[in-house]
């Protein structure tokens, strides 16, 4: 290998090692301690989590949409309280939803439901994460088969399928199986 050669490869390492750094503070692993521990008990990939999480609140836990939804990972009222139903849960109340442990430990149950629900199909889970499962076996229903992104019939959850997957992807690239 002669010097020009050797010097282009170490060149290019250290862009390739500079750019994941950058990219991690684009992409960063925040609440990872509750992330790790409910993806764990609810057989969920921590780094589908970070992805749902980033495109929901982009890691704000005071997070409230103009639907309703709170916290990190967007629960609405209504969806915390069935949440906290199904978990048999004491005493629920919306405020709940702002307190991190909780709102991953209901959004990372809430997405293990609808994964087992809808057969593990990533695209059908996350469309009935964002549009609701009623919407979603509504669909399923009328269409008779499990539903591809771009057929659904809400553009914003159309949208919200590509940005989930396109973080995952770049989380995995990042990160790899450190989580």
């Amino acid at each position: 290998m002669n010097k020009k050669t050797l010097l282009t490869f170490f060149i290019s390492i250290i862009i390739l090692v500079n750019i994941k750094t950058i990219f991690k503070f684009c992409y960063p692993i925040k609440y990872d301690v509750y992330v790790i521990k409910y993806a764990s008990r609810y057989d969920m990939d921590p780094l589908l989590i970070f992805s749902i999480i980033k495109a929901e609140s982009n890691f704000n836990p005071n997070a409230i949409s103009s639907k309703g939804a709170m916290g990190l990972m967007q629960i609405t009222p209504q969806t915390g309280e069935y949440i906290s139903y199904l978990l048999k849960t004491s005493k629920f109340s919306n405020e709940e939803l702002l307190n991190p442990e909780t709102n991953i430990k209901f959004g990372i149950y809430y997405l293990s439901k609808l994964n087992k629900d809808f057969g593990g199909n990533l695209d059908t889970t996350l469309a009935a994460y964002n549009a609701g499962e009623g919407n979603v076996r509504k669909w399923l229903k009328e269409k008779q088969y499990i539903l591809k992104s771009e057929e659904l019939p809400f553009l914003e959850t159309r949208i919200y399928i590509r940005k989930v997957k396109s973080y995952y992807t770049k989380y995995k690239w990042l990160y790899g199986q450190s989580y």
